[in-house]
């Protein structure tokens, strides 16, 4: 497949799927599947991801029981409205020290793990706080456009 990384990777569940997947695929590829857990660092209801106290555990279970998956990073949505003027993202900060714990837990260098945050609106931001990796999707392709619903 023509397939860099996923980068929802959210709970335990998910990752045993996409390795029961990737698996049957894997001898073909020779690789295997790169991924990042995504972190929810704001505690929105409304977005994906893990808590930032269970990031190791899941990245934990990754590692040891998910043998067709690379864990390459963490990744994380900002939240939308943060005003630069009142200082860097606070989930962006969030995200780096959950890498820190990644890092710790794994004894891994903070190189090895990528980091993921920043988006069409925030990425010269994120980038600067040391994201690897952003997604701009919206300054490549324009503004989505969302079904209106009827009140």
């Amino acid at each position: 497949p023509n397939l860099y990384a996923v980068e929802t990777v959210h709970s335990e569940k998910l990752a045993t799927q996409l390795n029961s997947i990737w698996s049957t695929l894997e001898d073909k590829l020779e690789e295997r599947l790169k991924v990042f857990v995504q972190v929810n660092t704001s505690n929105e209801a409304q977005k994906s991801g893990v808590p930032t106290d269970e990031v190791t555990h899941l990245t934990e279970h990754i590692i040891n029981s998910c043998p067709a998956l690379k864990l390459i990073g963490i990744m994380t949505i900002g939240a939308f409205d943060h005003d630069l003027s009142k200082g860097p993202n606070p989930d962006f900060q969030r995200l780096l020290q959950c890498r820190a714990a990644v890092c710790e837990h794994h004894a891994l260098q903070p190189q090895d793990v990528e980091l993921s945050m920043g988006m069409s609106s925030d990425f010269e931001h994120a980038i600067s706080v040391g994201s690897t990796n952003i997604r701009v999707g919206s300054c490549i392709f324009g503004a989505r456009s969302y079904p209106t619903t009827a009140t």
